[in-house]
């Protein structure tokens, strides 16, 4: 059996994210058991808002990341599981950041839901970004149908 003793959670505030978070709760294992949340401030966002007017690039990446930190959290708050929660708050484009940061921090799985605040048009044209960490990911992928 494989033991699951680090796991990566990438969550984007969606109910499916925060059910990929609890289910990643119950997979963790073992003695040092941890869950890396891991949240994207997506950069082309922030360069499409500046591109509208609505503040400078820098200034909409500041308070983009304010939020994600007050999210983030909220998700980390502790739970009756014996897990250590770590938390990440990063900018560049999700999913090569999601393949990134496991990478770098030599996590034993990502853990992920198949849908997240995406538009459905959105994902039946470019896919989700669940489907490009599949792909691309040299570690285990868990993607929970949930959301």
């Amino acid at each position: 059996m494989i033991e699951l003793n680090s796991l990566l959670v990438p969550v984007d505030f969606s109910e499916t994210s925060k059910s990929a978070f609890a289910q990643a709760l119950e997979l963790a294992t073992g003695e040092n058991a941890s869950i890396i949340l891991l949240h994207v401030i997506d950069t082309a966002v922030s360069e499409m808002m500046a591109g509208a007017e609505l503040g400078s690039q820098a200034d909409i990446a500041a308070r983009l990341r304010e939020h994600a930190q007050r999210e983030i959290a909220a998700y980390a708050k502790p739970s009756d599981k014996a897990v250590d929660v770590q938390t990440i708050v990063c900018e560049g484009g999700p999913f090569f950041e999601i393949i990134r940061k496991a990478d770098e921090l030599l996590v034993d799985a990502i853990v992920i839901g198949r849908h997240g605040m995406r538009g459905r048009i959105e994902k039946l044209l470019f896919g989700t970004t669940a489907e490009r960490v599949i792909r691309a990911s040299t570690r285990p992928v868990i993607m929970l149908p949930v959301g």
